[in-house]
């Protein structure tokens, strides 16, 4: 009996050492959790890269989330940031990196222009200038009363960059029908409480009615940037392609077509695209003036340039 007793301890023994190195061996390892480069300027990027075996769930902090177990994230901090991987398993594991970011020496200076009915960004000095974190105020230059409210300025990407101000990006008003025609405001932009730019607003003549849209090519698109007295019925909205040598309308032989791009497709908004589906039939620096029409009125043109001899277009 003794003899058994003791073959039965020595079996849990063993099983509870085997039990106990199974734990060991899925406990999560972190290879390599890294930032690179670990120091930027203001608005630029940097690339975090993580390596991590024996985990069920690996997340990083920060609004990154839940990732595979290696990989990498492009990253846009804007302040100095310590990023946290945890890796899980049965077990917790942690590790952690930083990166410093540059804050520019000097404030930044935006110059700004009136362009009729919006105001446009014409240059920008000591960028870079995270756009979500700009606002604008507008005080009537008579009353010195602040109409920022009334007047709803908004600012619109129009250079290509949502994440930066740059130069091409435009302040427009959703309520000037509201005020007398000749109208001043000074509009001033501000940036983490600082004034970096600001500029006399004139209320234009109206028709307040017209719809403006601004566009650029981007690619082998050609994308909306800015739509001033919106909103517009997307279906309402069609295409013209002039060739611009021979003056010959190519809407159709280009396949030009408005493409939703910000997920409703009910109201033309800004990121929604004209792509092109027969370029190839095209030679490179070709070129057409393309127009946007809305309920028989021109509201937007740019011109568009096949930069490629093969384009491709996604699905």
């Amino acid at each position: 009996m003794k003899k058994l007793l003791a073959i039965i301890g020595v079996t849990i023994l063993l099983s509870t050492i085997v039990l106990s190195g199974c734990n060991e061996q899925k406990k999560p390892i972190i290879s390599s959790f890294e930032i690179i480069p670990n120091q930027i300027e203001l608005g630029e990027t940097a690339t975090i890269y993580w390596n991590v075996s024996e985990a069920t769930l690996v997340t990083i902090d920060n609004s990154i989330g839940a990732v595979n177990i290696s990989g990498n994230r492009t990253i846009t901090p804007t302040q100095t940031t310590t990023y946290t991987l945890t890796a899980k398993s049965s077990t917790t594991v942690i590790a952690t990196t930083s990166i410093t970011v540059n804050q520019p020496l000097e404030k930044p200076n935006v110059s700004m222009i009136q362009s009729e009915f919006y105001i446009e960004i014409t240059a920008i000095k000591n960028a870079h200038i995270i756009q979500s974190q700009v606002y604008v105020i507008a005080n009537n230059i008579t009353t010195t009363e602040n109409q920022t409210s009334a007047l709803g300025p908004t600012i619109n990407e129009g250079d290509g960059n949502p994440t930066n101000l740059g130069n091409g990006d435009i302040i427009t008003f959703q309520n000037l029908s509201d005020f007398p025609v000749k109208e001043l405001w000074n509009i001033q932009l501000m940036y983490r409480g600082d004034i970096i730019g600001q500029c006399i607003f004139r209320n234009p003549k109206g028709p307040y009615d017209t719809p403006i849209v601004r566009m650029i090519q981007s690619k082998s698109n050609v994308t909306i940037i800015g739509i001033i007295n919106g909103p517009l019925q997307q279906t309402s909205c069609s295409i013209i392609a002039t060739n611009t040598t021979s003056g010959v309308n190519q809407t159709s032989l280009v396949g030009a077509a408005l493409t939703d791009r910000d997920n409703n497709p009910t109201v033309l908004g800004i990121s929604d695209q004209i792509t092109f589906s027969n370029l190839g039939k095209f030679t490179r620096g070709d070129q057409w003036t393309i127009q946007l029409v809305y309920k028989g009125i021109i509201i937007g043109q740019c011109t568009f340039t096949k930069l490629l001899d093969i384009i491709l277009i996604p699905p």
